[in-house]
């Protein structure tokens, strides 16, 4: 088998993300017949090679792709462990069989859809805002968000850490007793509370936020806490609508 670079070799192993793998490789918690390496970029050879974390063994599981959608609770950690011991989508998704990651994060006070995988090319292509793949979220804001606001958020946008981001769409969904409101928005940045960071510089902080699509894969019929496989046809069509690289 040809060379790959330790991040693949450690992705094709089903270990995590991107992102997880490259900070645990940056960290030099891994090595390569017993040396230390700290490059992701690190050449490994399958076939004769040893590559460790810690005294654990890591072998090459050209696993089958396995895609599933899974509707994180409330105050769950949306990674595989916590070093502080909360609960993580671990506790919720021991019965697949593979080693699956989460497609982006929610944070521990979001709740909502979690798209699940062992695909790291997919994950790449679904997190990266130049491929403007659709994020929809169901939020409840203080205030009533007036419709000049919500034009504004979509056409000029507002300014975050020096630079402009829009959303893709805004739409009042109803009024609170407490005069707040339910508001549904779409976006295709996935930034760290990003949302949030929106609604409160314009003066309607965030009280709930919940995900709910990501392009045309949705949440519909999955209860809190529990996930669903999705079939070989549903991810064709998402590949097809957004223009996958096959």
């Amino acid at each position: 088998m040809e060379k790959l670079k330790l991040q693949k070799f450690l992705q094709y192993s089903g270990f995590g993300s991107r992102r997880e793998v490259r900070s645990m490789i940056n960290a030099g918690e891994f090595n390569v017949n017993g040396k230390k390496v700290d490059d992701p970029n690190f050449m490994v050879d399958p076939g004769k090679d040893v590559v460790k974390n810690g005294l654990k063994r890591i072998k090459l599981a050209l696993e089958n792709k396995v895609y599933f959608i899974f509707n994180k609770p409330l105050g769950v950690i949306s990674t595989l462990k916590d070093p502080e011991g909360r609960a993580t989508i671990t506790d919720f998704i021991k019965k697949i069989r593979e080693r699956v990651y989460p497609v982006g994060r929610l944070d521990y006070n979001s709740e909502g859809l979690l798209l699940l995988t062992n695909d790291g090319d997919l994950t790449n292509f679904v997190i990266s805002p130049k491929n403007r793949i659709p994020k929809v979220y169901l939020i409840k804001v203080q205030g009533i968000v007036s419709s000049t606001l919500k034009e504004k958020l979509i056409k000029k946008g507002v300014f975050l850490d020096g630079r402009k981001v829009r959303l893709l769409g805004v739409e009042f969904v109803k009024k609170t007793k407490n005069n707040n409101s339910w508001v549904r928005v779409s976006i295709v940045e996935g930034k760290k509370h990003i949302i949030r960071k929106i609604f409160k510089f314009s003066g309607h902080p965030v009280d709930r936020l919940r995900r709910v699509q990501i392009g045309n894969l949705s949440l519909r019929g999955i209860p809190i806490g529990h996930w669903r496989e999705l079939t070989a046809e549903e991810i064709n069509k998402f590949k097809h609508i957004y223009n996958f690289p096959q």
